[in-house]
């Protein structure tokens, strides 16, 4: 079954350039009545990451913090269907309880993350709103990552059981002359409404926006821009189905967090790959000696200490010449990949796909080493069962040290530019090539579709 197939849509492959069409619309938002939790509850027990990032454990700790953390809703703890209309009681019997409460006159909700990376502090500011949905290929919102059937008719089940987004999409626009970003920070000097800490010590606040100005300002900014999806491509997908189902003008709008490409911390943090293999015969050196430069850069004793002076020499590469670590090649060997000069690699990159496709790391990783080396073809990808991701090079070293995995490539992050670039030559990237951090929480507003 190929990608398409699995993906029951008709939107283009990675690598795959399908022109958009010339369109005269814009991206259209509008403030809603947005449904949010009241004074009483304690604000740091009851929001959650994204459904998608979160594993089981995660899940059960999240059920127990509180009896109205939205994981209720979003994750949906059950075993069969009537789960969705669980999560749907959930909803109903909070508001009927005013732990949840629904505003009262329409607004814009500006939302601000404070967060460490790698020790250094950064802040970031986006706003939630109602973003009018528009179908692939119209170059009015584009999409940058491939998706998979399953997950999204899971989303739909649930938004059929609840009538209400819960999770929103992340989206970038084009903010080059600063008015959102300005608007932003103006509401932020308030005393917001809501304020949590979440596990991980990264800070979340809510501010309605209610000033006419204000808001204009934040409409006209988005409008002046095509919208790219950073995250929540399934959730998006998602929405165009029930608005194809319901046929109404409310569900043809969904909850989104927009956010400037200039906004200082919109960050994009690796995606290492974690690969299973039995391939790891001395010919995977011989073959990637056709295109890379080999640098064994193995202390006398392997150590997390010596993955982190890998690591830090491919990003000492990042924006030059395609650059990879490697762990696991003749046991626990550390290794460092850079491409030849000369264009080889470019040469071995597939013709038909636009410049910015075949700059991709995370797609010449998988075009010159993943499919023709080891064997891993994008059936293979999807499936998920040989490729591993982690966003730390240290935790890579953990999982080849502890057997699950047997190689590990450190990777350098995509970067916001690339994103753009992708989607403007109307391209997917593979599943999994970027992650945004932090992920937008669940349960800051939620939007009844109404």
């Amino acid at each position: 079954m190929s990608l398409r197939e699995r993906q029951g849509s008709s939107l283009p492959q990675p690598g795959t350039q399908t022109p958009s069409p010339r369109s005269t619309a814009i991206a259209a938002i509008r403030p809603f009545r947005g449904l949010r939790y009241g004074p009483a509850i304690p604000p740091d027990a009851v929001i959650a990451p994204p459904y998608d990032v979160v594993g089981s454990d995660d899940v059960r700790a999240l059920l127990d913090r509180s009896p109205y953390n939205v994981a209720h809703v979003e994750s949906c703890p059950g075993a069969d269907e009537t789960r969705y209309e669980l999560a749907a009681e959930a909803l109903r019997r909070w508001q009927d309880e005013r732990a949840l409460l629904r505003d009262e006159q329409p607004a814009y909700y500006v939302y601000e993350q404070r967060f460490t990376v790698g020790g250094a502090d950064h802040t970031r500011r986006c706003f939630f709103a109602r973003m009018r949905l528009h179908p692939p290929g119209d170059g009015v919102v584009r999409l940058h990552e491939a998706t998979m059937a399953g997950p999204k008719q899971e989303r739909l089940k649930l938004l059929r059981a609840t009538g209400v987004n819960v999770s929103p999409i992340f989206a970038m626009f084009d903010d080059r002359e600063g008015t959102a970003l300005t608007a932003l920070n103006e509401v932020a000097r308030g005393e917001p409404v809501f304020e949590a800490k979440d596990a991980r010590g990264c800070e979340h606040c809510l501010w309605p926006v209610r000033d006419e100005a204000q808001m204009q300002a934040l409409t006209a900014a988005v409008a002046a821009s095509p919208v790219t999806i950073a995250d929540g491509h399934h959730r998006y997908e998602t929405a165009l189905l029930y608005a194809q189902e319901q046929r109404s003008e409310a569900a043809r709008w969904v909850l989104t967090g927009l956010i400037g490409v200039n906004d200082p911390g919109l960050l994009i943090l690796p995606n290492h790959r974690l690969v299973r293999t039995d391939q790891l015969s001395g010919d995977l050196l011989d073959g990637l000696a056709q295109l890379y430069e080999i640098e064994d850069v193995t202390p006398e004793a392997p150590s997390a200490a010596a993955v982190r002076r890998l690591w830090e020499r491919v990003q000492a590469n990042a924006g030059g010449a395609t650059t990879f670590g490697v762990i696991g090649i003749e046991g626990q060997r550390l290794h460092l990949l850079t491409a030849r000069s000369g264009g080889a690699i470019d040469g071995a990159m597939p013709a038909a796909w636009s410049a910015a496709s075949r700059s991709l790391d995370v797609l010449i990783l998988t075009e010159t080493i993943l499919r023709p080396l080891l064997g891993i073809e994008q059936a293979t990808l999807d499936a998920g069962d040989r490729v591993g991701f982690t966003s730390e090079a240290e935790d890579a070293w953990r999982e080849i040290e502890d057997g699950h995995y047997q190689l590990a490539f450190l990777i350098n992050a995509v970067r916001v530019e690339q994103v753009i670039a992708v989607a403007d030559a109307g391209e997917l990237m593979p599943q999994k090539a970027t992650f945004f951090y932090p992920k937008l929480a669940t349960g800051m507003v939620l939007n009844p579709v109404d």
